[in-house]
């Protein structure tokens, strides 16, 4: 008996208002089809999304749960019959997905999703630095005069580090691996890290950002990244305090792993532009598109055999390109000779949190190097920070993985660009956090720096979700009990020692 083809679903991005952002996908998808019957496709099944997104009031729930509702309505009969479909998602489209997917299936126990492949073009699983600007004055004025919202409820989840796009994380780390495989789905990442030179915004630098596609950092992208939880050591005495004690270090878990996803960095491309854009720019006819070559590479995996030898495959891809696009010349746009190094980078998601689970609000962080000392971290290792506007204990740091871990010398046209760079050999934190004094209080706390901390903080093209716990230390003064009948005024009582 033969299988039955598969439906296509393609999701769309925030903001996008016209089925033109699928560019030739949809025609050049049915030419694959054609041309390729062992991709199993059913040409006649190719639904093209619109969901809204601009509105201030839908979030990436709403969506995903209209997502549901709307597959129940035109594809209720396939999906009775266990017809499975291919989903491609573009940028906001992935988290979208991924969200049905955990609302639906994962978070419910649910082993088989009618999904057999998701594949994400520039996914947002991490969120993206411009959300920052796209909820700011001049972008709400930019809506108001062209009649729609800017749609906050969705770019609150798009913030780096906001708490539902980590919450989906840590899931998916907990949870994925036993969906991965032909009962379940293959989920798979492709991303770019180009820009479009006419599309500069000299002002702006998250448009022509180191790693990112002018939107979305690879390291936002990948579905690979690792969870680390410090926590801080109980308060000890200690004399050489003023408050008699200290809790002077932050003790590591085991870091925690998500499950391998083939992640490939596309050639050439940029997030979402007609001449460049990784899905927009597709052409509709048979001409060569790296995108489309990866997308047919996704589609005929059917195996986990299948998948552990393209993320291989993709990896060895992956290189090959940040190699080939080490160097970007922005001669171009300029009189002057003009060339960027473009190195892998990380990003480091810290989350600092009391033992009770109050985000802390005021609290200085330090990555340090030797000796804890700052000051020998390699100059030029740090890109850009960003503090969550909803949540204020967590901060995003972005880093120059070359620049931490080392890497050889640069030349273009023959011409010396940056010598070698030197490793650093360990990575260390200070946590400085408010107030440090009163009746309630935190005290500073240190990870040691490290090669193990390095290694399992600083990897390329990949996020670290760090989560710290603070002490939140209550001193005895806080509440007395007395059995003085006479009247006392207690406000001038002494804070006192810890509670223990």
């Amino acid at each position: 008996m033969a299988r039955q083809k598969r439906t296509v679903v393609l999701v769309h991005g925030w903001s996008v208002r016209n089925t033109d952002t699928y560019g030739g996908l949809p025609e050049r998808l049915k030419l694959e089809a054609r041309r390729s019957p062992d991709l199993e496709l059913d040409v006649r099944q190719i639904w093209l999304s619109e969901y809204i997104s601009f509105h201030n009031e839908v979030t990436i729930p709403d969506i995903a749960r209209a997502f549901q509702t709307a597959l129940e309505r035109e594809l209720g009969d396939a999906l009775k019959s266990k017809r499975r479909c291919v989903c491609i998602t573009h940028s906001t489209g992935a988290p979208v997905i991924r969200a049905w997917l955990q609302h639906f299936y994962i978070g419910r126990g649910e082993r088989k999703p009618p999904l057999s492949h998701l594949i994400m073009l520039a996914p947002a699983n991490f969120g993206s630095a411009l959300v920052q600007l796209g909820l700011s004055k001049l972008s709400r004025l930019k809506a108001w005069f062209e009649g729609v919202d800017v749609g906050t409820g969705v770019l609150d989840w798009l913030e780096l580090g906001s708490a539902q796009s980590l919450a989906l994380n840590l899931e998916w780390l907990q949870q994925g691996a036993a969906y991965i495989g032909p009962q379940g789905f293959f989920p798979f990442v492709l991303a770019g890290q180009s820009h479009d030179p006419k599309l500069y915004d000299f002002i702006n630098s998250y448009t022509a950002e180191m790693g990112s596609d002018g939107v979305i950092r690879v390291a936002a992208a990948n579905m690979n990244y690792t969870h680390v939880r410090l926590e801080q050591m109980a308060p000890v005495p200690d004399p050489k305090s003023k408050l008699g004690f200290s809790a002077p270090r932050l003790v590591p878990d085991a870091p925690a792993v998500s499950p391998a996803v083939p992640l490939a960095v596309i050639p050439g491309v940029c997030h979402s532009d007609l001449r460049m854009g990784i899905m927009r720019s597709i052409p509709a006819d048979a001409t060569p598109n790296a995108t489309v070559d990866a997308i047919l590479q996704c589609l005929r995996v059917s195996t986990r055999k299948d998948y552990a030898a393209l993320f291989d495959a993709f990896r060895v891809q992956t290189a090959e390109v940040q190699q080939r696009e080490q160097v970007e010349d922005r001669s171009l746009i300029g009189p002057f000779d003009h060339q960027v190094i473009v190195d892998p980078c990380s990003m480091l998601v810290f989350r600092v949190r009391d033992d009770q689970g109050n985000a802390l609000k005021d609290f200085d962080l330090l990555l340090t190097g030797k000796d804890g000392n700052p000051n020998s971290l390699p100059p030029g290792f740090f890109i850009a920070r960003q503090r969550n506007h909803l949540d204020p204990g967590t901060i995003t740091y972005y880093l120059n993985y070359a620049r931490m871990l080392g890497g050889p010398a640069v030349t273009y046209k023959d011409k010396p660009l940056r010598p070698a760079l030197r490793p650093c050999d360990s990575l260390g934190l200070h946590v400085i956090p408010y107030p440090q004094e009163g009746f309630v209080l935190y005290q500073p706390a240190t990870l040691t720096a490290s090669a193990e901390n390095l290694a399992n903080f600083i990897k390329p093209n990949q996020t670290t979700i760090v989560d710290i716990v603070m002490r939140r230390i209550v001193r005895k003064g806080v509440y007395r009990l007395t059995q003085n009948p006479s009247p006392e005024d207690f406000t001038k009582q002494p804070p006192g020692k810890p509670i223990t």
